[in-house]
């Protein structure tokens, strides 16, 4: 795994800010073919990403690790919410151990 140029960077930081703007403007204009589209371009661009940061051996066990950190935050099996919507973390909750993977 590595960052890879500079130029790589802002590429692929270019391509995934263009398709979550397209997204976005689906969204908001309640075209569902056109977020299919989006959501679509958003994960085959990401793939690219991961396979430029060479991380495509270890993605899918970060990820299970974000989503097991995620799924932590749930209190009784409850989701507990801010009032703008975000999700609470409870008390001990531990953010998800990345740095493992890339050892």
């Amino acid at each position: 795994p590595g960052l890879g140029p500079d130029e790589l960077i802002e590429l692929r930081i270019k391509l995934l800010t263009e398709e979550v703007q397209e997204y976005a403007e689906a969204a908001r204009a309640g075209d569902l073919v056109e977020v299919l589209d989006a959501l679509a371009d958003i994960g085959y661009i990401l793939a690219g990403t991961i396979i430029n940061h060479g991380m495509q051996d270890i993605y899918d066990d970060a990820f299970n690790e974000v989503h097991r950190s995620n799924m932590a935050k749930l209190v009784d099996g409850k989701v507990i919410r801010r009032e703008d919507g975000k999700v609470l973390k409870p008390e001990g909750w531990q953010p998800p151990q990345l740095a493992q993977f890339l050892q």
